[in-house]
């Protein structure tokens, strides 16, 4: 299942607003929230470029936006690790 709190997370980092993304890719901030709410997923023909302006590889955007990987361990607060119950 895609994460699309990676692509939120790549899009803050650049600091870049959800309307100045969008305009890059040459779609709506409807289009957006659709895809960063999981209600569309991220077409895999739009990794390249939305990668190229996140200044990551295509491969890497879309390893993690793509990944299956579930959080095995917690953090708590004082740094010990726990496994959920």
């Amino acid at each position: 299942m895609p994460n699309p709190m990676v692509i939120e997370n790549y899009r803050k980092k650049r600091n870049l607003s959800v309307k100045e993304l969008t305009k890059l890719m040459k779609r709506t901030p409807g289009w957006y929230s659709k895809i960063k709410n999981g209600h569309f997923t991220l077409p895999s023909y739009h990794i390249e470029h939305m990668a190229e302006i996140f200044g990551v590889k295509p491969a890497t955007l879309a390893k993690e936006y793509f990944s299956d990987s579930k959080v095995e361990e917690t953090s708590t607060s004082d740094g010990v690790k726990q496994q959920p119950a």
